[in-house]
């Protein structure tokens, strides 16, 4: 009986040890897979803008929007992808020149505007902060370089509207609703910080010109990616 026992035992701990040691080549075969796996950090930027349906066209309307870019304002996504996937029914789109920097504009020439919904993205080899511009004011004033390292917060950046004629007072607010998205690209198991910025700000209808609006920063700390 006690033979017998022994026995049942040793073929347990055979079971258990073949069980350990196929665990073991699977984790290992994991590691190596993953140790050389290279991810590129990707960018995707996502516009909506609703209300403008309403506005009465005079001659050529222009409506600009934030770009994604680092903290020296070098646009994150190249011009070529925001210029051609960017196209919005009804608009025509191109990179402009402000006072505060390069913005993303849409042109018409339609009795009404449309609305805009527009996405698209691409990868990249950068592995930088990176968040919706213009910044024109930063919490407590911190330089954007110093904010754009912080685990986030709520920044001021700016949109624009033109050309459209002025509407009644009760005219259809107009909404922005933006989100932009850049990292988590991954060497070697160790994957990098996520930088997400979001817009969801609501403008009067009669608004004109440079607007201020109110945006989002958020990082998502990287680490080891088991």
């Amino acid at each position: 009986m006690n033979e017998q026992r022994k026995k049942i035992r040793k073929a347990i701990l055979i079971g258990l040890a073949a069980v350990c040691i196929l665990a073991l080549m699977i984790f290992l075969i994991f590691l190596a897979v993953g140790f050389v796996e290279i991810i590129s950090p990707n960018n995707s930027y996502a516009i909506e803008i609703t209300g403008l349906s309403s506005l009465a066209v005079n001659g050529t309307a222009t409506v600009m929007v934030p770009i994604p870019a680092n903290v020296d304002g070098v646009p994150a996504m190249s011009e070529e992808v925001l210029t051609s996937r960017y196209q919005a029914f009804g608009w025509r789109t191109a990179i402009r020149e402000t006072p505060y920097g390069k913005m993303l504009a849409f042109t018409t020439t339609d009795g009404y505007g449309p609305g805009i919904s527009v996405s698209s993205g691409e990868f990249e080899k950068k592995e930088e902060p990176r968040l919706l511009v213009p910044v024109l004011a930063t919490p407590e004033n911190v330089s954007v370089e110093e904010f754009s390292r912080s685990s986030g917060g709520t920044y001021t950046t700016v949109v624009f509207l033109d050309g459209f004629i002025p509407p009644p007072e009760n005219a259809t607010p107009i909404t922005f609703n933006l989100r932009y998205q850049g990292g988590g690209g991954m060497k070697h198991l160790i994957k990098e910080n996520v930088w997400t910025t979001t817009v969801n700000a609501t403008v009067p209808g009669t608004a004109s010109g440079f607007i201020p609006i109110p945006a989002e920063y958020h990082v998502t700390p990287g680490g080891l990616y088991l």
